[in-house]
């Protein structure tokens, strides 16, 4: 009777020996998922690139012309500079989908595309202005050149930090994309670097419309065609008189 107990009792063969249990090792972490997640998109929001951007984009402004300026020549640097360390304090101080963020984003890509979009103005109203006008073709190229580039790199970084959210809501997927890339829309496990947006902002001045990025938010397609403006007039206007005076 106990033979047949033991014969057919679970986890025990005939020979009385135990079976042996599979040992499961628990999985090694290193956080969290949330703190985790959370150290990436610490990376993915300051990238190395950022910071030497708008160092490009003042070190240009400050070569500018005074017509070409608001104010003093140093005022609007100045407030990007300002402002960019405010941003990166926020950004590793605060939440990451925090109103603090939100707000300090949004005062600092609006300034980036005021300051472009005056510079393209005031470079329009100086050519309207015949003593205001660079006394050589050369250095108003060189001013329409300027204005044309910062375009490009503000532009740029306002793409970069509008796309689905930013870098942070890109690396949690909290919005929908503003841009589609062909490398996502052919499927590839891919996603947009600095780089890809400067491209984009630079095609869009060259080509004047979208090239291979599409986007496809309303606000995205309005600042394509604020930036394509601004490019449009600076280009034929600057290239029209500069030729005059050469």
């Amino acid at each position: 009777m106990n033979e047949g107990l033991i014969a057919y009792s679970p986890g025990v063969t005939s020979g009385l020996t135990p079976e042996p249990h599979p040992q499961v090792h628990p999985p090694l972490h290193t956080g969290t998922p949330a703190e985790v997640d959370t150290r990436q998109v610490k990376r993915a929001e300051m990238p190395v690139g950022a910071p030497f951007v708008v160092a490009a984009i003042v070190i240009i402004q400050l070569a500018l012309p005074e017509t070409v300026s608001v104010g003093p020549r140093w005022a609007i640097p100045a407030l990007e500079v300002v402002g960019a360390a405010i941003l990166a304090m926020v950004l590793a101080l605060s939440d990451l989908t925090g109103r603090a963020r939100r707000l300090v984003v949004s005062v600092y890509l609006t300034m980036l595309i005021a300051s472009s979009v005056l510079n393209g103005l005031l470079l329009f109203d100086s050519l309207l202005t015949t003593q205001a006008v660079p006394e050589s073709g050369e250095e108003l190229l060189l001013a329409g050149f300027g204005v044309l580039i910062i375009n490009v790199l503000s532009f740029g970084l306002v793409y970069w930090e509008l796309d689905g959210g930013g870098p942070a809501g890109r690396e949690l997927g909290l919005h929908e994309p503003d841009f589609q890339f062909p490398q996502q829309a052919s499927g590839m496990a891919w996603h947009p670097t600095l780089f890809d947006y400067l491209f984009t902002a630079y095609t869009n001045i060259i080509a004047f419309s979208p090239t291979d990025t599409m986007p496809l938010t309303h606000r995205v397609k309005f600042l394509f065609v604020i930036q394509s403006t601004v490019s449009l007039v600076t280009v034929l206007v600057t290239l029209s008189r500069a030729i005059n005076l050469i």
